[in-house]
């Protein structure tokens, strides 16, 4: 023993700790609490990648409809062109009257263009082109990623670039009709592209951020804190792309005087409450709304296919028929 201990000892008190020096346990729990919290970013970081991997590589549905079910399928064109930053695209155009105005069908995040085949039915029977995109990473597309709206639009301005390209195309009636990822797509599509006269919309979100915090669990499949954050981190130094940018509700506002046709699900569970309202609200030019009563994402058409159909045929009628 030290004569400084037999000192202390003969005092009654413990050593001291040299200056600078934390006591044993003190650094014992400090490097427990460095060691639990190193675990934790590992573990969100490792989870957030896997989940960024779901969120650009989400799932491919097996679709409800096929080509070979309706009429017009012998005379569908099955098309290939590029998107504007290169990416090659897969389409089918189902022709229409000559010189028809021409819709351009925009499906959701994770399918293909073979969801929306029922909506290409009743537009083909009223006389339109009609021309079914699939976005990129999808269907028979290339792309090595779902960007969920920071690229796509470059996608819908591509093939409004190849329909421009046709002589059975009147340049001046191209218009987009879309649900979720599509619909969103569509508004900021038309917001950046003046060759585009209209657009219907249903179940588009306002912006990526809040519709990612509200929705993750569901498209993810892994709790929303703390993962989500994270994970959109992730997503974003993936693509090189800012969810910032992502802002239909802003894109909206620059339509001009081209019409919007809002449709609104009002069992939506996915997206952020009173999108559809917010959209029309912020849309600049004519604008049209229309809330379903008893439907859920997307589902409009499936739960009020004659209203929905008639509805959507006044709109273009009104807009497109005299352009």
């Amino acid at each position: 023993m030290t004569k400084q201990n037999i000192a202390h000892e003969a005092r009654g008190t413990a050593p001291r700790t040299p200056p600078g020096k934390k006591p044993g346990w003190l650094r014992v729990a400090a490097g427990l609490v460095t060691g639990v919290a190193l675990l934790f970013v590992l573990v969100v970081g490792a989870v957030g990648w896997v989940g960024s991997e779901r969120g650009m590589h989400p799932a491919r549905n097996v679709e409800d409809h096929s080509l070979s079910e309706y009429a017009f399928a012998n005379s569908t064109e099955d098309l290939r062109f590029d998107s504007l930053d290169g990416t090659p695209l897969a389409s089918w155009l189902v022709p229409g009257k000559p010189k028809a105005a021409t819709i351009i069908l925009l499906h959701g995040y994770g399918r293909s263009r073979a969801e929306l085949l029922p909506h290409a039915d009743y537009l083909h029977q009223a006389g339109y082109n009609v021309l079914l995109l699939d976005f990129r990473n999808r269907g028979e597309s290339g792309g090595d990623a779902v960007t969920t709206g920071a690229r796509e639009p470059l996608d819908v301005r591509g093939a409004v670039s190849y329909l421009l390209t046709r002589p059975d195309v009147d340049p001046e009636r191209i218009a987009v009709q879309g649900v979720s990822m599509g619909a969103s797509s569509g508004i900021m599509a038309v917001a950046d592209d003046p060759r585009i006269a209209a657009i219907v919309s249903e179940s588009a979100f306002t912006d990526l951020r809040a519709t990612i915090a509200r929705s993750f669990e569901h498209f993810i499949n892994l709790p929303t804190f703390p993962f989500a954050p994270v994970t959109v981190l992730i997503i974003e130094q993936r693509l090189g792309a800012d969810a910032d940018d992502v802002r239909p509700i802003d894109a909206i506002g620059r339509l001009g005087q081209r019409p919007v046709f809002i449709i609104e699900d009002l069992w939506d569970s996915l997206m952020p409450e009173d999108s559809g309202r917010r959209l029309y609200e912020a849309a600049s030019g004519p604008k049209q709304v229309w809330f379903i009563e008893g439907a859920g994402h997307a589902e409009g058409f499936k739960v009020q296919p004659e209203e929905y159909r008639r509805r959507v045929l006044k709109f273009y009628e009104e807009y497109m028929s005299g352009r």
